[in-house]
């Protein structure tokens, strides 16, 4: 007997993005900037949850990870981050089991809209050296 599938509205994909980064290079601009680095990066949420890591490892990891994934939403949006898109429109926040969502602010929350985008999927991996963000967006 066959089951039919719960129907879902279709969508096709918009745009993808992906970014490489490398955690020294992070590692570098925290200790280089500090809170000036950290404040450009990270919007006031994301702050909030930087703060609660208790080691410098663990805060480099999240600083890239968010990071990473900022720029591939950017490449994603097909814009980069150019026409007032900036890291701060990008929020990359965090359900309580850890899975990534986004909430774009701003002109990046403009954009999207403009181009028909309805939902976004984040991927986030890292090693001891690297963060890895792969991002897709949906429209119909």
């Amino acid at each position: 007997k066959r089951i039919p599938l719960p129907s879902r509205k279709l969508r096709m994909i918009k745009g993808i993005g992906t970014d490489l980064l490398e955690k020294r290079r992070v590692e570098k601009s925290i200790s280089k900037f500090g809170d000036k680095f950290i404040k450009k990066v990270l919007t006031e949420k994301e702050h909030q949850e930087y703060q609660t890591k208790k080691t410098s490892e663990k805060k480099v990891s999240f600083l890239s990870n968010n990071f990473a994934c900022k720029e591939a939403v950017a490449k994603a949006l097909g814009t980069g981050f150019s026409d007032g898109i900036t890291l701060k429109n990008i929020e990359v926040l965090r359900e309580s089991g850890g899975n990534p969502y986004l909430q774009l602010l701003g002109k990046a929350k403009k954009k999207a809209e403009e181009c028909g985008f309805e939902n976004f999927t984040l991927s986030i991996s890292d090693t001891k050296d690297h963060s890895l963000a792969l991002v897709i967006g949906e429209g119909e």
